[in-house]
């Protein structure tokens, strides 16, 4: 469920099926206490559960920590970069997610991110690049599905 004023983050880190077969709140617990840990997806999966129950400073604090654990990795760069998005500064989150594309330029999560905060804030016709480059990356990722979902609503909308 896309968080007003917050663009979704997309990882394509699930919980594990014991993990999520616990009530939320024992859940939210379990995750808190396995991001204590020095562990990079430990902190994005607590990190995604404090973004959707719209506690984004203390999200982005996880996605910060998550990718100074694992610098190398794509999925926690971004969701860093993302995590630092708002509406009012919009400009903190591109000029985090900008540079990726140079870090990882065949990286489809970088491109999917990209294209959707190009979309949360009108750059259409740009957007639409981004998501083509992110199917192009990778066209079998989640990145690349949901960057297809995104381009089909457009065209359904005529705003492509």
């Amino acid at each position: 469920m896309p968080i007003p004023g917050l663009p979704p983050i997309v990882t394509g880190l699930t919980l594990t099926r014991a993990e999520s077969r616990l009530p939320a709140d024992a859940q939210l617990r379990l995750l808190r206490r396995e991001a204590a840990r020095p562990d990079p997806r430990a902190k994005l999966l607590y990190g995604l559960a404090l973004w959707s129950l719209r506690h984004p400073l203390s999200a982005e604090r996880q996605f910060a920590a998550a990718a100074r654990l694992a610098p190398d990795d794509p999925v926690a760069r971004t969701a860093a970069a993302v995590g630092a998005f708002s509406k009012a500064h919009p400009v903190r989150a591109f000029g985090r997610l900008g540079p990726l594309t140079a870090v990882f330029p065949r990286a489809a999560v970088v491109r999917f991110h990209l294209g959707l905060l190009l979309l949360w804030t009108g750059e259409r016709r740009k957007a639409v690049t981004q998501l083509r480059l992110a199917i192009a990356d990778g066209p079998q990722s989640v990145y690349a599905k949901e960057a297809r979902v995104l381009l089909a609503n457009l065209v359904k909308n005529g705003t492509k």
